[in-house]
C-alpha cells in the first residue's frame, strides 16, 4: 500500500494517468449512449437476476457472474441503462488502473528500476483499445485482469500468508465465471504453483489444496443453474461455445462485429479454401486439408495480435484511429518481445526465472489454445497483459545502453538507426499482413483505398 500511496504522488505517473482519464472519457462520451449485441444480452440476465433471483437464471451462454456485477452497479442507480453503463464502465476501468499498477508496483519491488514500471504504466495505462473496451459490458477485460492479478499473487506473493493463496485462486475462478475460455489458465496456474513448489520451495501444499477447493464455491451459481434449467452437471456454459467456434475457425480467418448503418453485423474474414463449417472444424482440417490449417491456424495466431479497429463494435470503415492503434500495438509488441529476450539473458536467479516461466508459458499456451477458435480481437487482452512487463524491461535496456559511457557513441548512433530500420520494416510488413486479411471480408480493401 505504502508503494500504492508513493506511486499516485510520481509527477511522471500522474501524467499518464491524466492521459488515461482523458481517453477514458472521450470512448465513454460515445458509448454510454448504446448499447449492442451481447451487451444487451448482459443487461437482460442483469434485469432477470434483479427480478426472479440469482437461482433463477435460464441462460444457456452466458454465466451468471458478470451480469450479477452488472445487478450490484445498477441497484445504486435510477435502472436507466445509460447510468448503469456509466457506472459499469467507471467501475471496469478503476479495476482495470488497478490491474496495471499493481503489475508496475510488482515488477518494480522485484528489480528497483522505476523506468521498468514506467514503461508498464505507459503501454498499459494508453492502450487505446483497453480504455475502450472498458466503455463496453463485455467480459474480456475484467477476465484479462483477473488472470493477470492471479498470475501477479503466484509470482510475487508472500506464501506464509493465506491471503496469497486466496487471492489466486479467487481470481484465476472469478476470471472463469465471467468469461469461461479464461479456464485454460486454471491448470497452468496449478502447474506452476507445482513448480514454485520444486524451485523456491515456499508453496505450501496443503494451503493450496485447502483454497483451490473451498473457492470453488464460486462455480455453484453456475452449476445449480444449469442442473436446475437443463439438468446439466457442468459448472461453465451448458452451450457447447467451444466446438461452434472451432467448427467456424476452419472456414474462417477472422470474425468482427459491424454497426455501420445498413451493413450486415456478422463481418466474417472467409478463408480461401472453401469449407463447409458445419461438416469440419479446425482439428479435421489437420488431416483432411493440411494447407487450409496451416492458413487458419497461422491467421487466428496473427489476427489475435493484430486487432486492428478500436472500437470493438465497428463504426467505420476507414477511421484514422485504425493506423494509430495498430502502430500502437505493433510498437508494443516489438518492445515487449525484445524485453523478454533482455530480461531472461539477464536473469539467472531463481525468482527471475519463475518469473519468465510463468509469464511466457501462460502466454504461450493461451495463444495456442486461442488459436483454435474463430478469434475476434478482443481475444487478445489477455497477451497483451501478459507480455506487458517485458515491456517496461525493454525500455529499461534501451536506455542504460543509450548512458552506457563505455561504448562509443557514433556506435550508439548506428545501432540505433540500424534497429530503427528494421523495426519500420517490421511495422510496415505487419500492416500489409493486416490490410491483406482485412481484404478477405470482400468489405474492407485498405490496399486500394
Amino acid at each position: 500500500m505504502r508503494t500504492f500511496r508513493l506511486l499516485f504522488k510520481d509527477k511522471k505517473f500522474a501524467v499518464i494517468f491524466l492521459a488515461s482519464i482523458c481517453m477514458f472519457l472521450y470512448y465513454l462520451s460515445f458509448n454510454y449512449k448504446v448499447s449492442y449485441y451481447d451487451e444487451i444480452g448482459y443487461i437482460g440476465i442483469s434485469k432477470n437476476i434483479l427480478a426472479q433471483g440469482l437461482f433463477n437464471i435460464n441462460e444457456s451462454l452466458r454465466t451468471y457472474l458478470y451480469p450479477l456485477i452488472i445487478s450490484c452497479i445498477s441497484i445504486f442507480t435510477n435502472g436507466d441503462i445509460a447510468v448503469i453503463k456509466i457506472g459499469m464502465s467507471i467501475f471496469q476501468y478503476l479495476f482495470y488502473v488497478y490491474t496495471i499498477c499493481l503489475l508496475g508496483i510488482s515488477f518494480y519491488e522485484f528489480c528497483n528500476k522505476k523506468i521498468v514500471c514506467y514503461g508498464i504504466l505507459f503501454f498499459g495505462l494508453l492502450n487505446p483499445y483497453l480504455i475502450q473496451s472498458s466503455t463496453l459490458l463485455l467480459t474480456d477485460l475484467m477476465s484479462a485482469c483477473c488472470v493477470i492479478l492471479a498470475l501477479v499473487y503466484l509470482v510475487f506473493g508472500d506464501f506464509d500468508k493465506n491471503k496469497t493463496y486466496l487471492m489466486i485462486f479467487t481470481y484465476s475462478y472469478i476470471g472463469t465465471m465471467i468469461r469461461p475460455s479464461a479456464i485454460v489458465f486454471i491448470p497452468i496456474i496449478i502447474v506452476l504453483l507445482t513448480i514454485r513448489k520444486i524451485i523456491i520451495k515456499d508453496v505450501n501444499i496443503l494451503k493450496s489444496l485447502v483454497f483451490c477447493v473451498s473457492a470453488l464455491i464460486i462455480f455453484f451459481p453456475q452449476l445449480y443453474n444449469n442442473v436446475k434449467q437443463f439438468n446439466d452437471w457442468t459448472p461453465l456454459l451448458h452451450a457447447d461455445l467451444y466446438d461452434f467456434q472451432s467448427n467456424l475457425a476452419a472456414s474462417n480467418l477472422k470474425y468482427g462485429t459491424v454497426v455501420i448503418p445498413n451493413e450486415n453485423a456478422q463481418l466474417f474474414f472467409p478463408s480461401p479454401y472453401l469449407l463447409d463449417s458445419s461438416e469440419s472444424n479446425i482439428f479435421k482440417l489437420i488431416f483432411t486439408n493440411f494447407p487450409a490449417f496451416i492458413l487458419a491456424y497461422s491467421s487466428h495466431l496473427f489476427g489475435v495480435l493484430d486487432w486492428g479497429y478500436i472500437d470493438t463494435y465497428i463504426k467505420d470503415y476507414y477511421p484514422i484511429s485504425r493506423i494509430i492503434g495498430s502502430l500502437f500495438l505493433y510498437l508494443f509488441w516489438i518492445t515487449s518481445l525484445y524485453g523478454v529476450y533482455f530480461f531472461i539473458k539477464k536473469n539467472e536467479l531463481k525468482s527471475g526465472r519463475f518469473i519468465a516461466l510463468s509469464f511466457l508459458c501462460s502466454f504461450i499456451l493461451y495463444w495456442g489454445f486461442i488459436g483454435t477458435t474463430i478469434i475476434e480481437s478482443r481475444f487478445g487482452y489477455p497477451l497483451f497483459m501478459l507480455l506487458l512487463p517485458f515491456s517496461g524491461w525493454s525500455i529499461q535496456y534501451c536506455m542504460d545502453y543509450w548512458k552506457s559511457e563505455n561504448i562509443n557513441k557514433s556506435l550508439k548512433v548506428k545501432k540505433a538507426i540500424k534497429y530503427s530500420l528494421i523495426f519500420i520494416i517490421v511495422i510496415l510488413l505487419t500492416f500489409y499482413l493486416s490490410f491483406l486479411l482485412d481484404y478477405q471480408t470482400g468489405r474492407i480493401n485498405w490496399l486500394g483505398f
